[in-house]
């Protein structure tokens, strides 16, 4: 009897898969995978509508203990070597190093790495010591036991083969996580607008009501600090009153701050928001969007969002996000990643508005068709399907 084709989606946190891999799961369903989604913990708040949808189709959610649990206990224990048309895929370094392991032997492994990260990125020396430790792993398990891996920008590209962690027939770049751009565009965006009086019946903005918004976890390597110091500067300039500072940040994040930093975000007129289940209003609200980001990221969720959307974006240059610029999102980068660097964009987005409010049709769709959802996982399946089918050639 032939086996079912399985598929594994291994990540840290359930979050991760149901916010990001909704598209991936949806194809591999269509190409009758049995699915399984591993995680290591929770993570941040999930959308209930969309794990709902993942429980009717049957596809099995359990936590990585669970299932070593249910595998180890089950009364057949074995550790096949022999590769079966299951595959793998792992998402972020804990999954990817776990994944080695002889329960998932059976499988073919495909890696994604989201961004480097701030391992790599960070000039601090214990994370520089823990960068190399890390290099000689990623070298083992990128040659021996991955069949494929897959990065998110050029830039991380390139570094896998400067330092040798991988043959150049092995990786691929796909274009981000993938956005529904049936949700994420502009006429939504302005539809919504005009539902709350923002935009009024000749697409003029109330820039008065609007938020220039950072959204993000409050951390050091996303360059929170940065953000509060840049408008701080910005409040200080007698001439940018009009100005509405936001962060939107996990309930976590914005409960354990310390009071005195509360009290002064407060004081200084800075709105706290729990990012929640959909983000959208935050971008209908938003007149920009802040990314100080300081580490590696592979590229950035919110600028694909707000990019997409036609937010304009003001960003410190960091490997993905530069490429969306080159594609036509709205906004600036800079290279200067002080505080003043990205009070500078703020400012020159904010005075010249009306050259940075209006995203294309031409821009939308060659947006679109880049980095909607189904484009990302059509490059991964299709990667993978030619993977299996040279592996089938070779067999015969």
């Amino acid at each position: 009897m032939k086996e079912a084709k399985q598929a594994i989606l291994f990540a840290n946190t359930l979050w991760f898969i149901v916010n990001f891999k909704l598209a991936l799961i949806e194809d591999l369903n269509l190409n009758n995978y049995e699915i399984t989604i591993l995680h290591l913990r929770k993570g941040g708040v999930v959308n209930k509508n969309d794990l709902n949808k993942l429980k009717k189709k049957s596809i099995k959610i359990i936590t990585f203990y669970d299932y070593c649990k249910s595998i180890l206990f089950s009364k057949r224990v074995s550790f096949p070597n022999k590769k079966s048309n299951s595959i793998l895929m792992s998402f972020t370094i804990g999954p990817l190093f776990l994944s080695i392991l002889p329960i998932f032997n059976k499988y073919k492994r495909f890696a994604t790495l989201e961004g480097l990260g701030r391992l790599f990125a960070s000039r601090a020396i214990h994370f520089r010591i823990m960068k190399r430790i890390v290099e000689i792993f990623y070298r083992y398990l990128l040659f021996k036991i991955y069949s494929a891996v897959f990065v998110l920008n050029y830039t991380d590209y390139a570094y896998l083969l400067e330092h040798k962690l991988i043959i150049i027939s092995k990786l691929f770049i796909i274009p981000g996580t993938g956005i529904d751009s049936k949700k994420f565009n502009p006429t939504n965006l302005n539809n919504e607008r005009r539902k709350i009086n923002i935009l009024n019946s000749n697409n003029e903005l109330n820039k008065d009501n609007l938020f220039i918004t950072y959204i993000g976890r409050i951390s050091a390597e996303k360059g929170f600090y940065r953000f509060i110091a840049a408008i701080l500067y910005l409040i200080n300039d007698n001439s940018n009153k009009k100005y509405k500072f936001r962060i939107v940040s996990p309930n976590s994040d914005i409960d354990n701050l310390d009071s005195d930093m509360r009290g002064y975000l407060i004081s200084n007129g800075i709105k706290l928001s729990y990012y929640t289940e959909d983000p959208f209003e935050f971008y209908v609200s938003s007149l920009i969007i802040v990314i100080p980001t300081l580490y590696a990221e592979g590229l950035s969720r919110v600028a694909l969002e707000a990019g997409l959307l036609g937010v304009p974006i003001a960003s410190v240059s960091n490997r993905g996000i530069t490429a969306l610029f080159m594609d036509g999102i709205l906004g600036e980068y800079t290279l200067d990643k002080d505080p003043y660097g990205i009070s500078k964009i703020i400012q020159k987005i904010y005075a010249n508005y009306s050259n940075y409010c209006y995203l294309s049709p031409k821009v939308f769709d060659c947006l679109s068709a880049k980095y909607d959802n189904n484009t990302s996982s059509n490059v991964v399946l299709s990667t993978i399907n030619k993977i299996l089918q040279k592996d089938l050639l070779r067999k015969k």
